[in-house]
């Protein structure tokens, strides 16, 4: 199928021009996934050996502590045992503290890790649990996030007009249409219904799906912050566990899929607002009211001819 290039502002105008924008944006969508690929791919080489070092830094620390507490007739049985009830105490105490700093734990930068600092990374979100270290890490993290940000946006931004188009072309109204004030809040209820719907979806995926330790309003509130891509970093659903790398890619799919319906819920917002405020600018004479085609020329049309009925007259005297 040949994709034609489309105005993704355009109104829908027959079924195949939505098929075209499927393809447009599903485009869009294999391109974001296989530059997130690349960015985990190199997140995990660049980052691995460097954790792994500073686990091992991290064991003979402990190995020096404990050795330091002990006699020094203790044989090195003695030594491991105890140093392995030191080291247990110190990944509970920090796991307490926080169960998703990455910090100090012995799981090197894995293919899933890396996939989720590139998601939470071109997201704007940063959840801050999991980051680079490296000065190598550092300098690719600049240059993935210069053309990451701009790419996740694009598809957030295409995947967002084709939902408030697809609903122009259901209903048979521009969304533009001012006129048309109760089906516009209509639409504007149902956005917002939408948001809360997948913010509550997406707070019990977490809750049941992958971290059943989160509290209700745990889950939700960290739905919220990754919606909003606030990303505080006190919270997030990957610490370094491999095990349920399918459910981690899938809740990473949705975060960036459920950021368009939001998207869309603001675009309404601010349309709302523009329009609510367009009469109150226009007196204050900060703007100026857009004039109609059509009876611009009416009056163009009437100037002219007024004009060449006085140059009859003044000919004619």
């Amino acid at each position: 199928m040949i994709i034609q290039s489309v105005d993704q502002y355009a109104p829908i105008s027959s079924k195949r021009d939505f098929l075209n924008r499927i393809a447009v944006l599903s485009l869009l969508l294999i391109t974001l996934i296989g530059y997130l690929c690349i960015g985990s791919v190199c997140f995990s080489q660049l980052e691995s050996a460097t954790e792994k070092d500073r686990w091992k830094k991290g064991e003979e620390a402990i190995i020096e502590y404990v050795a330091s507490l002990l006699p020094e007739t203790a044989d090195n049985e003695t030594i491991n045992n105890e140093t392995q009830k030191l080291t247990v105490i110190v990944r509970k105490l920090a796991e307490e503290a926080n169960p998703y700093i990455y910090e100090g734990r012995d799981e090197a930068w894995s293919f899933t890790g890396g996939l989720y600092v590139s998601v939470s990374t071109v997201t704007t979100i940063g959840y801050g649990n999991i980051y680079p270290v490296t000065t190598g890490g550092q300098v690719f993290l600049l240059i993935f996030a210069l053309v990451g940000i701009p790419l996740c946006f694009l598809f957030i931004a295409y995947l967002g007009a084709l939902l408030a188009q697809t609903v122009e072309y259901i209903f048979n109204f521009p969304l533009r249409d001012r006129n048309r004030n109760r089906i516009m809040i209509a639409v504007l209820l149902s956005s917002a219904a939408l948001v809360l719907l997948e913010l509550i979806i997406f707070s019990l995926w977490i809750k049941y799906g992958l971290d059943k330790k989160m509290t209700y309003w745990e889950s939700f509130y960290f739905a919220f912050v990754s919606f909003t891509t606030i990303g505080f970093g006190n919270h997030g659903f990957y610490n370094g566990d491999d095990g349920n790398i399918a459910k981690v890619c899938f809740t990473l799919l949705i975060v960036i899929l459920c950021l368009a319906p939001l998207a869309l819920y603001i675009n309404l917002v601010v349309r709302d607002v523009i329009t609510a405020a367009s009469p109150i600018l226009e007196k204050m004479g900060v703007t100026e009211h857009p004039s109609d085609p059509e009876q611009e020329m009416i009056s163009q049309t009437k100037e002219y001819q007024g004009e060449q009925y006085g140059a009859a007259e003044e000919r004619s005297s």
